[in-house]
């Protein structure tokens, strides 16, 4: 089968292409980048259904984007929500032979390589690690990269999918001729751009028709991220999504926040935060204080519901 080369290469260095995968919706987008500021050149969009679906409807929503802007990068990065996704955290503590050592990042990859290779792994791959935060003698920081402290606790972020839907991800990008330098879950960046809001314990809560995902955040940083069959189309059954989600917490761990944001068009937010308020956190999982539901609103260009592509964007700031 020929590759698609319905558009032209036409290589500019600073601007880039993000592709992501969301619940319902594909979003295909390219950026110009100027050292920390970045500019939308376009836009290509596909709705899906079904993860059959998925290889089809990038397609199309980069055909989309063809007609818009016709000089692609030929490097980009993807960002994925759903389908087999599944996280874990794993924290690993240990003592520094040399404590007024400066950590640098071969200390903290050396560490999360070690954790990734002791990962059961089974019928999945993993195709995104991280350290998500740190302790260093018992102070939380985001970063500890230059810092010094001789009791480290790393809190190592890894996310796999099943191998038969990596596979077909390999043969999508061959198709388009794209080398994919990134492959991440959007809903780890989307937690990355609310850093400066100080949010602490709280669940981010992706919407759509008919599947959700729930981001957990434990002291501001992802814990997990759970995919679920369930959407607004079945709001008789949607708290179970998040009730699920809350029972592996911590009683002293518990969200005081639910930030909604929807998947697409389709999904209403404000129906999401009615189910959410009307909810009763008390008597059903043991809440003194009902969380607080907020909605997310648009950010400069970018509507609410293309957040994810807007987390994915400014990621690349940060490389």
């Amino acid at each position: 089968m020929p590759k698609f080369n319905f558009f032209k290469r036409k290589q500019k260095k600073k601007n880039f292409l993000v592709i992501e995968i969301g619940l319902e919706k594909i979003t295909c987008a390219i950026f110009e980048k100027e050292e920390r500021r970045i500019k939308l050149i376009g836009v290509g969009k596909k709705k899906f259904s079904s993860q059959e679906e998925v290889f089809d409807a990038v397609l199309e929503a980069l055909d989309s984007l063809a007609a818009i802007t016709p000089d692609f990068p030929s490097t980009g990065s993807l960002g994925i929500s759903g389908g087999s996704l599944e996280t874990i955290t794993t924290i690993a503590r240990y003592v520094r032979d040399k404590p007024k050592k400066s950590i640098g990042p071969k200390e903290t990859e050396n560490i999360l390589h070690k954790i990734v290779e002791e990962l059961e792994t089974k019928d999945k791959e993993i195709f995104f690690s991280t350290v998500a935060g740190a302790q260093i003698d018992g102070v939380r920081v985001t970063n500890p990269l230059g810092l010094k402290g001789e009791k480290i606790e790393l809190s190592c972020f890894v996310a796999l999918k099943d191998k038969s839907e990596m596979e077909l991800l390999d043969r999508l990008m061959g198709e388009i001729d794209l080398k994919v330098e990134k492959v991440i879950p959007t809903s780890f960046t989307v937690a990355k751009t609310l850093e400066s809001k100080k949010i602490e314990d709280a669940l981010l809560f992706r919407v759509g028709v008919k599947k959700s995902e729930i981001t957990v955040l434990i002291d501001g940083h992802v814990s997990e991220i759970l995919p679920v069959g369930l959407g607004l189309s079945e709001p008789d059954l949607l708290s179970l999504a998040w009730q699920a989600a809350v029972k592996k917490m911590e009683k002293n761990k518990l969200p005081n926040l639910i930030w909604v944001f929807a998947d697409n068009d389709q999904a209403d937010p404000e129906k999401a935060q009615e189910l959410l308020a009307n909810f009763d956190w008390k008597s059903k999982l043991g809440f003194e204080i009902a969380p607080k539901v907020e909605i997310a609103g648009s950010i400069g260009n970018f509507s609410a519901t293309d957040i994810g592509i807007y987390a994915l964007s400014v990621q690349e700031i940060d490389e």
